[in-house]
């Protein structure tokens, strides 16, 4: 019976394939990588040149067709192996190294192959040499797998056959000839790589057993050092434990004392009150700071009943916390024990409390910690009622900043109105005096109305609006359109800016998303912004008008933010003289203000601030130069669930 497999313990080797099993077979290949590769690099340079010094035999023994051998070695095989060879430092060369070897290897039979053909008849015999070497090279220098070798070995054999039967015609005497030496070398190298593989593999195996057999040895070493250790340590834990017994009795007596007089040193060192009551609440142990927070004597706290210092309404309270711990063995903290002092005093405790259980583990008591909290209480109400009337005086400054901006556009308000006041009592008169003399008709009286009616609307709107806006009411926050709150605000003042000569350019984009505000809040801020930027312009004007002095404009800019599209920003830019320096970082300040005395409040910025940061948003200022000041404002879109604004986004300040 012919043997397919050899065995050596765990391994098996297929003596037909020459491989190992899958999980020895990966490690016998990783080895032989790391082994063959210099041999392999050093077979592809001496393949290079060989076949390159070989060139000169064509040109002395062959040159008529010298050129076309040179194709062969010089354009295809050369830069071939070359290629392969860079490959090879390549980390994908590592699982195609064998398919890369075999193709030079085939490349080299094919190409002497086609010399042979290619050189006269006589001439060619040389060449069949090189097919003698091509296999030298290939069963034993370049480490090919006896798989790969053999089919590399063979196509080469079926090659030259094709080719010397179907294209050189060969003779019948030198064919047979020819392929006695080839298929007998053919032979003898498959059986050298045969040979030297298996050997390979052998050794691999003796090394891997050689291994197991070190590991084997160890680990029996490593055993019996633990046997001899576990005995000697038994022996020498014995023996300790003599020892610690006596040494323990005495530490242990140590550690009751030295324990008591830590835990009473704890105790009495406590700021918060310490206390421990038997299960039906009789106090048995406290410390000092208990007995100063309840108001008793330590004399007259002994198995006292909590009763005794609980306000009456508190009682029931205690009693359920008390009891709630009883029941589900669970830890009660900061629950409210109001008691009555000795002295008559009303304190507000804060207390936890858990079960104190006996070594069998049945509730036999409760401990717990106390601390007195009434002044902390007291505060808390304290900030409460500060806190509130805070947010009134923040109300009534808000609304104070209304009335003031309403005093400022008094004026403009008042030429707003006059306008159509005017006309409505010129188109009334006209008609009053056709009516009278009878020269007009009911579809003429009724076209000379319509500017009155026109102008009466526009009239309400405005007083409506100047209501509405003085109204003293809680801010509520609904989804709002952010253009038109600012098409709005322009109704009470741009008459006065009109007045000054000051020019207002709107870039308001179509489409923003809606807001979530309150639109007279934002009114005010815009208004506030559009009072400010028109002083700056004034107080400019006064100081450098001349015949070239560019125009006074202000520009207003909304748009979407494209850094981060949950918010819309908001850009007042004026041609006023700017902000100087050392009152840019005051400019938000309450009461801070750069006009003169009796000119402005130095609330408006303040209040501004106040309002954009209520809303979620941020204002700031983005450019202040010589040439004019631009602020920004940004408020987060309906909707976006955003309550902080974006830090530092599409930062265009400069600050001159």
């Amino acid at each position: 019976m012919i043997r397919t497999h050899i065995k050596w313990n765990d391994f098996e080797l297929n003596l037909f394939t020459l491989a190992f099993k899958p999980a020895f077979e990966k490690e016998f290949k990783e080895r032989h990588f790391t082994r063959s590769l210099r041999q392999v690099r050093v077979a592809m340079l001496l393949s290079i040149a060989f076949f390159g010094i070989f060139g000169v035999l064509d040109a002395w023994i062959v040159p008529e067709v010298k050129h076309q051998l040179w194709v062969i070695r010089y354009a295809i095989f050369c830069p071939y192996v070359l290629a392969m060879f860079l490959f090879s430092f390549h980390s994908a060369f590592k699982p195609r190294m064998q398919l890369c070897i075999a193709s030079i290897v085939a490349l080299a039979g094919f190409g002497i192959v086609a010399m042979i053909m290619l050189a006269p008849y006589q001439s060619n015999n040389s060449y069949y040499t090189g097919l003698i070497l091509v296999f030298i090279f290939g069963y034993t220098f370049f480490k090919l797998d006896f798989i790969y070798a053999a089919s590399t070995g063979i196509l080469i054999v079926i090659a030259y056959e094709i080719a010397a039967i179907w294209w050189a015609n060969t003779p019948l005497p030198i064919l047979i000839n020819n392929n006695f030496f080839f298929l007998a070398g053919n032979l003898i190298g498959m059986f050298a790589c045969y040979s030297i593989e298996l050997s390979t593999r052998k050794e691999f195996i003796q090394a891997r057993l050689l291994e197991f057999e070190k590991q084997k040895v160890h680990k029996a070493n490593l055993e019996l050092e633990h046997k001899v250790e576990e005995r000697t340590g038994q022996l020498l834990r014995a023996n300790k434990v003599l020892k610690q017994e006596i040494a323990e009795r005495n530490r242990a007596e140590e550690n009751v004392r030295e324990s008591e007089a830590k835990y009473r040193s704890i105790l009495e060192s406590m700021q918060e009150g310490y206390y421990e009551f038997d299960i039906t609440g009789n106090l048995k142990f406290f410390n000092d700071a208990f007995a100063a927070i309840v108001g008793y004597r330590r004399d007259e706290l002994k198995d006292i009943h909590y009763r005794q210092f609980t306000a009456s309404q508190a009682r029931a309270k205690v009693f359920r916390a008390f009891n709630n711990v009883y029941v589900s063995h669970k830890p009660s903290k900061d629950f409210e024990w109001r008691i009555i002092r000795k002295d008559g005093a009303k304190r507000h405790l804060e207390a936890s409390v858990s079960l104190v259980t006996s070594s069998e583990g049945l509730p036999n008591g409760f401990k717990g910690v106390v601390r007195d909290v009434t002044d902390r209480n007291l505060a808390e109400e304290s900030l409460k009622n500060a806190y509130s009337e805070l947010k009134r005086t923040q109300s009534q400054l808000v609304q104070s900043g209304k009335l003031a901006s309403i005093g400022e556009l008094a004026a403009g308000v008042a030429h707003e109105l006059n306008q159509p006041l005017m006309i409505i009592r010129g188109h009334a008169q006209l008609t009053q005096r056709n009516i009278a003399k009878g020269q007009i008709g009911i579809e003429a009286i009724s076209k000379q109305l319509e500017p009155i009616e026109r102008n009466t609307k526009r009239m309400m709107r405005i007083i409506d609006h100047l209501r509405t806006f003085s109204r003293q009411s809680k801010a509520e926050y609904h989804a709002l359109d952010i253009n038109t709150v600012i098409d709005d605000s322009f109704l009470m003042i741009g008459e006065q800016l009109r007045l000054r000569n000051i020019t207002v350019e709107k870039h308001l984009e179509d489409g923003l998303p809606q807001i979530e505000g309150e639109t007279n809040q934002l009114e005010q801020v815009f208004l506030n912004l559009i009072t400010n930027a028109r002083d700056a312009i004034t107080e400019k004007a006064s100081e450098e008008r001349g015949e070239d002095a560019p125009a006074d404009v202000i520009a207003i800019t909304t748009r979407r933010l494209e850094s981060d599209q949950r918010y819309v920003e908001i850009l007042f830019r004026d041609t006023g003289g700017g902000i100087k320096e050392n009152d840019q970082g005051n400019i938000f300040d309450p009461f801070y203000t750069t006009k003169e005395v009796g000119k402005g409040t130095g609330l408006g910025l303040s209040i501004s601030y106040g309002i954009i940061t209520d809303h979620g948003g941020k204002i700031e200022i983005a450019e202040t130069d010589s040439e004019g000041t631009t602020f920004r404002v940004v408020l987060p879109i309906a909707g976006s669930q955003t309550k902080n604004p974006p830090v530092e986004v599409e930062n265009t300040r400069r600050i001159a």
